[in-house]
């Protein structure tokens, strides 16, 4: 079954989120653990004995939700047989799922999400910027509603999160003059509780601060394919994720193509990896077929979830195709980004036809082996991978079942 984790971002939060992995799970308590280790503060007790006041503070929140779905993920991969195929997060959510895929160490996301939550929050004088949800109203009408004379350029898109919500960031006196105009056009406006315009222009100057120190951390390679909130479509490999990262708090949250990319590549199972289950709520209200909806926020969310029946297979031999062209690392230091992603978009189409193909039972194997080497072969050519590396490559797809020992690099 082709699975997606889904991690939440801030407003996920609550009293109590993480306590019964915590108390059940010897994991999860080391997981908690190391993240007090890591920030010099006792985060169990934050997250089950804090005041909602003092956790939802955006330098504390996105740490401790951090720390939960870490927990999660971890307690998952422990219990469960289960290889996920695509992660994804929500804002804050993308560094838990760069984190789960290995790509940036926990103790390192720890303080760096903990800067981001500082430098978000310190973008702007108490209270004098906010967040509104709006329900009811296309988002193309609220986009337009944002460039009225009276409020341009200081209010913006920040969430394209579907379900009929779009969210829009801003100086409070300019929230408060366009919520009047969305009710009196037909929708829902509720204020979120944040006190800053996150994911806007008014981002600017944390963004660049963030930008400073994401080029100190050292990011590994991605073991599964991660969603950037920016493009909605999978990192190329770790070395977009600085610039990715740093974009994300200026720009739009595009979760709903983030969704819309998971479903058109029939993903089956979606797991949201974390406390609460708000991204699972908007994901039904887009009624996907055929597609199962899990949490892991409460006991009972894991009861199903460790029942003999959420057992899933590991990925074909085809995934591991596409594993290994996710993963060999770039060293195409020439090629812009857009060059980058056009000459390896046709090539990772094909391979994912294949592993479609071969998940439907529709596979022709030793023709479409030699395909998806072929195929392998021309994106290791775009990243510019050296023959020792792309023999090292071919004798771990070997190992997990491809056969492709007889293919020689010279």
């Amino acid at each position: 079954m082709k699975t997606a984790l889904l991690f939440p971002g801030q407003g996920s939060q609550y009293v109590g989120m993480g306590k019964f992995l915590f108390v059940r799970f010897e994991t999860a308590r080391r997981t908690f653990e190391e993240a007090s280790d890591a920030l010099g503060y006792n985060v169990s007790r934050l997250c089950f004995d804090g005041s909602l006041e003092e956790l939802t503070r955006t330098e504390n929140a996105q740490p401790c939700i951090l720390t939960v779905s870490i927990a999660a993920y971890r307690v998952l991969l422990e219990n469960l047989d289960i290889e996920p195929y695509y992660c994804a997060g929500h804002s804050l959510g993308e560094i838990s799922a760069l984190t789960a895929s290995g790509a940036l160490a926990f103790t390192d996301a720890l303080r760096l999400v903990r800067l981001r939550g500082r430098l978000m929050q310190e973008s702007q004088q108490e209270g004098e910027g906010g967040m509104l949800a709006v329900h009811r109203l296309a988002s193309s009408v609220i986009e337009a509603e944002c460039g009225r004379p009276d409020v341009r350029g200081t209010v913006a898109v920040s969430n394209l999160n579907g379900g009929g919500q779009t969210v829009i960031s801003g100086l409070q006196c300019s929230l408060n003059r366009i919520s009047d105009k969305l009710a009196l056009l037909g929708g829902s406006v509720v204020p979120l509780n944040v006190s800053a315009a996150f994911h806007s222009p008014l981002m600017k100057d944390g963004a660049a601060k963030f930008a400073a120190e994401l080029s100190c951390i050292h990011f590994q390679p991605l073991r599964h394919w991660v969603l950037s909130n920016v493009t909605a479509h999978p990192y190329p490999d770790e070395n977009f994720i600085p610039a990715l990262l740093a974009e994300q708090m200026v720009s739009v949250v595009n979760w709903y193509s983030c969704i819309r990319f998971l479903l058109k590549r029939e993903t089956e199972r979606m797991i949201e990896v974390g406390p609460g289950n708000v991204l699972g709520n908007m994901l039904r209200r887009e009624k996907p077929i055929s597609c199962i909806i899990q949490s892991t926020d409460q006991e009972d969310d894991w009861r199903n979830l460790l029942s003999a029946g959420s057992r899933v297979a590991r990925r074909t031999d085809y995934d591991a195709y596409l594993k290994a062209a996710l993963c060999a690392k770039n060293y195409n230091v020439i090629d812009t980004a857009s060059d980058y992603m056009h000459k390896i978009a046709e090539p990772f189409r094909e391979l994912e036809s294949m592993a479609s193909g071969a998940r439907k039972g529709e596979a022709e194997s030793e023709r479409w082996k030699s395909l998806a080497v072929g195929a392998l072969d021309k994106i290791l050519d775009v990243k510019m991978t050296p023959a020792i590396r792309r023999v090292d490559i071919l004798n771990r797809l070997a190992e997990e079942g491809g056969n492709v020992q007889n293919v020689q690099y010279t």
